[in-house]
Order: C-alpha cells, then sequence, then structure tokens
C-alpha cells in the first residue's frame, strides 16, 4: 500500500518575500500552500496512491477557515471520486476548524469510514485513536494518532500511550505495520506545544513516526523512518531547500519512504565566486552562471531517464518541477574593489532588478550578502612595521595548520581574548553571538572578516593618500 505523507501545509498563508507581479492577484494560489496541496491531490490521483496522511498544521489560522477549508474541500472532493481518503492529525494550528470540517463532511457516529466521507480525523480530543485502512488484496495498515485538543498542550501526548505497553487503542489484532501521526515538539520539555522526548517516541510500539510541527524535514530512512515531515511549501527563505511530500510505502519486506520535491516554490541559497574578476562589470554574468549552475542541479531531479536508463517507479517528470525559485545570493571569493562592486549591487539591485526564466522556471532574488576577502598579499604585507603589517600578522596567524609555535600561539591568544570579550557583553550587536556560545572555527571566521575589512579600509586609503601626493 502506498501512502502520500504531508507535513505542515498552513493553507492560508501567503509565502513572504515573492517579488511584486509573481502570481497577482492571488500569489498564494499560485505559488503557496494551496498550489502546492493540489500538486499532491495531482500526484496521489496519477500514482495509485492509496491515503493522504496530514501531520497537522493543515490550516495557517481559523480566521482563514473559509479560504483553506474550501482548498482542503476542493482537493478532499477530488480524491473522494477515486475512494483515495484523507487521514489527519489536528495541530496547534489547526484549532476547531479541522474539527468542523470533519463534522461538516459526516456527521460524527458515521464518520467511522475515511473512504466514506473522503476525511476522516484522527485522535479527536487529545486521545489516542487506532484507524485500519485495508487494501484490494486483504492487506492492512494501521494508523495511529493522536490531536490537539486545543491551542495549548504542555504535557507529552506520550503519557498516556507508553504504559498501554504492546497494546494500541482500538486494535486487538496486528495485522500489518503501524503508521503513527503527531504533531508535536520534539525535545523541548518547556514547549507549550505537546513536548515529547526522542527516547518515548522510540519505545512506543510502532512501525514509523511522522512527525508535524517542524518545518525543516528530517532525514526518514528505513526500516524504521521517525522524524519531522517537514512543511510542505517553503513559507520563507528561511525554509530553503526542496519541499514537497513524502511517500511510504508498505511492502512485505517492510516499510520505504521517499521525499518527492513537488512544491511549486523553492528557496536556495546560491553561491556566486568573484574570485579573479577584474570589475563590477563581470559581476552580472557570474551571477547568471551560478543560477544556470543551480538550475541544471534542480530539473535534473525532475527529469524521466533517458532511453535505455533504469527507470524507478516514482521518477518526477518536468510537471512537477517547482514554477518559481527564490534565491539568496553569497558573494566570495578574493577580490579587489569589494567596496566598488558593493557600491554597484546596491545600485543595481538585484531584489528589485533581477528577472531570469529557465524551461519554465522563473528565478528571483530576495537578498544578497558580500563574504568576499580582499585580495591582498599578506605575506608581504606581514613584513612591515605599520598597522596594516600588524593585521596582516594576525590574519595568517589565524589560518589553521599555521607552521609556527609563536604564530600558534598568537592564533590561541586572539580565540580566547575574543571569546573572553564576549562572555562580558550583556547588550549590543555580539550579544546574539555569545549567547551562541560559539566554537573556535566561527570565532576565527569573525576575526578574519572583520580584520580583513579594517585591513582593506586601510590600504584604500593609503593608495587615496599615494594618488593625492602623486597628483599634487
Amino acid at each position: 500500500m502506498k501512502f502520500l505523507c504531508l507535513g505542515d501545509i498552513h493553507l492560508g498563508r501567503t509565502p513572504s518575500r515573492l517579488p511584486a507581479g509573481l502570481g497577482e492577484p492571488r500569489p498564494a494560489q499560485a505559488f503557496g500552500p494551496a498550489a502546492a496541496f493540489r500538486r499532491c491531490v495531482d500526484y496521489a490521483l496519477d500514482n495509485d496512491i492509496d491515503a493522504l496522511l496530514l501531520a497537522g498544521d493543515v490550516i495557517d489560522d481559523e480566521d482563514d477557515f473559509y479560504e483553506a477549508c474550501g482548498d482542503l474541500r476542493r482537493g478532499i472532493e477530488r480524491l473522494a471520486k477515486a475512494k483515495v481518503p484523507i487521514i489527519a492529525v489536528n495541530g496547534n494550528h489547526d484549532g476547531q476548524a479541522l474539527p468542523r470540517l470533519a463534522d461538516t463532511l459526516a456527521p460524527r457516529s458515521e464518520s467511522r469510514d475515511p473512504i466514506a466521507c473522503g476525511f476522516y480525523l484522527l485522535g479527536r480530543g487529545g486521545k489516542w485513536e487506532t484507524l485500519t485502512i485495508e487494501g484490494d488484496a486483504g492487506e492492512a495498515v494501521h494508523l495511529l494518532g493522536w490531536s490537539f485538543p486545543s491551542v495549548h498542550v504542555r504535557t507529552s501526548p506520550l503519557a498516556t500511550l507508553l504504559p498501554l505497553g504492546p497494546h494500541l487503542p482500538g486494535l486487538d489484532i496486528r495485522r500489518g505495520p503501524v503508521i503513527a501521526l503527531l504533531h508535536c515538539d520534539r525535545d523541548a520539555p518547556a514547549s507549550p506545544w505537546a513536548p515529547v522526548r526522542s527516547s518515548d517516541l522510540a519505545a512506543a510500539p510502532v512501525d514509523a513516526w511522522l512527525l508535524g510541527h517542524v518545518h525543516k524535514p528530517d532525514a526518514l530512512t528505513p526500516p524504521r523512518p521517525m522524524g519531522y515531515l517537514g512543511s510542505l511549501t517553503g513559507l520563507d527563505p528561511g525554509e530553503a531547500g526542496p519541499r514537497g511530500p513524502w511517500l511510504l510505502e508498505c511492502k512485505k519486506a517492510g516499510l520505504e519512504i521517499e521525499h518527492l520535491p513537488l512544491a511549486p516554490l523553492r528557496w536556495e541559497e546560491v553561491t556566486v565566486d568573484l574570485e579573479g574578476i577584474e570589475g563590477h562589470e563581470e559581476v552580472d554574468a557570474r551571477v547568471v552562471g551560478a543560477i544556470a549552475r543551480r538550475h541544471r542541479e534542480i530539473v535534473a531531479t525532475h527529469r524521466m531517464p533517458d532511453e535505455g536508463q533504469r527507470r524507478r517507479p516514482h521518477d518526477l517528470d518536468e510537471r512537477w518541477r517547482p514554477l518559481a525559485v527564490g534565491c539568496r545570493l553569497r558573494f566570495i571569493g578574493r577580490i579587489s574593489g569589494r567596496r566598488e562592486i558593493e557600491r554597484r549591487l546596491e545600485v543595481d539591485n538585484p531584489i528589485e532588478k533581477f528577472d531570469l526564466e529557465q524551461e519554465g522556471i522563473r528565478y528571483f532574488v530576495h537578498d544578497w550578502r558580500m563574504e568576499t576577502r580582499p585580495a591582498l598579499d599578506l605575506e608581504n604585507l606581514a613584513r612591515g612595521s605599520d598597522p596594516p603589517a600588524l593585521l596582516a600578522r594576525r590574519i595568517l596567524a589565524l589560518r589553521p595548520g599555521v607552521a609556527r609555535s609563536q604564530d600558534e600561539a598568537l592564533r590561541r591568544s586572539l580565540i580566547d581574548g575574543f571569546r573572553r570579550r564576549l562572555e562580558r557583553r550583556s547588550s549590543g550587536p555580539f550579544l546574539r553571538i555569545a549567547r551562541a556560545s560559539p566554537d573556535d572555527e566561527t570565532i576565527v571566521e569573525l576575526l578574519q572578516e572583520a580584520a580583513l575589512s579594517v585591513l582593506e579600509a586601510l590600504e584604500a586609503q593609503r593608495k587615496e593618500e599615494a594618488a593625492e601626493e602623486g597628483g599634487s
């Protein structure tokens, strides 16, 4: 049997940081959760899926009830015609919206059959419940679930499940694998959103845990997949990388699970190497080249194998490619004239002006940052006795694997001194860094960035002064 497993959908929310005109007048319908959910319905109908499993936070807010439930209900109706039910648990965002929808689709007394009504809310009222789904050949899969009874739940739902031992509520005879759905906050004991411990999840008598709440997907792996499904589509640039549902197959040999990147919107960090450029005119070409390379990587996951190559049952074709990709540009490399390049980027702002379409995918820029290093001859600078020489010697000492003992001592002194200063910070811009308790490698990166920026400024000032003296 095959199940399509969906993490946090958040129907009703519009993704942030979309450029003007993208998907207007209704960007959420074109690129947001509703569009991602429609793609899942299409995929399920095209690939003989037995049921859709939803791990909570289906709806973003109860204020979105009519729009969100309209999107959900249309999907339910399409699936119901093919006898493909949706089984869901309530998340902390869903409130009473999902229970109201379940009651609308079928009275409580008649809703035990998910195929008949098309939708079933599992574990209502914060009580564990088991539902059995049977295949055409008589095989069975047991779905175990618990739903949020209110917005906040400060105790672990597993506290009422684990004491039952191997017995599951409503299940007398186990005839197949047990797939558990739960919306929860893992390993966060003070959380108000159903805190659970990983050790308790591992101790439960189930074959798979499909979790909702955290938007970053885990690396779910057989033989016992256990973790977060992640958000169905990236709702903001912080949710980068491929997004979509998981295909779970229950076979005689065990469980198989695969992530399907079906989301119509994708967020990516694109590294642009500016090493060796001779002027700001080359920056645009480097940006286009870097995005083209990322484009090839993306379409490679949505292309059917060539003739003669082995085809997997669930290879994705061009229909499932993302429609838009939001890019954060990260400029790296050792360059001269960083200030001039940065000024030109601020004038020719790629966030406002960059717009590229390749093979039906629209690429836009939502953010960029400079992480370049000045193209300086540090070894030569370090031979002097002026402030730039002092800085250059410290930068060289911070490099890993320094050979001389005095350089290693200086490196250690710089790192320890910075850490002591961080520990004394109670306010200001370094407070966030201090709270993160950075390791040596992070501190070295911060020190190098600061020192190189100052060194570049000093060298630029020296060149300006030399030019003024030469012109006088």
